[in-house]
């Protein structure tokens, strides 16, 4: 299993779940080996399959086929506190 990330031109990460063994198995990607807090909550997209896949705090996981690829876009959400 292996988890390659970059980050983006607008500050996201595409993220790429490898599973290179004999079965499906779930691979998971940590917001900290992305550059992210770990409480920092997310927004993650399957690209591939076009469907958002909803909003995770401190990691993500998918179940990736044997020898598959999951390719998804992490996008942090950022709370602006407005002090006025």
């Amino acid at each position: 299993m292996e988890v390659w990330a970059k980050q983006l031109q607008d500050g996201s990460r595409a993220v790429v779940l490898f599973n290179r063994g004999a079965s499906e198995t779930e691979v998971s990607a940590n917001w900290e080996d992305l550059g992210y807090p770990s409480r920092l909550p997310a927004t993650v997209r399957d690209l591939w399959n076009k469907k958002d896949l909803g909003k995770f705090t401190g990691q993500f996981s998918a179940k990736v086929p044997s020898h598959g690829v999951v390719m998804a876009r992490v996008n942090a959400v950022i709370r602006v506190m407005n002090y006025c």
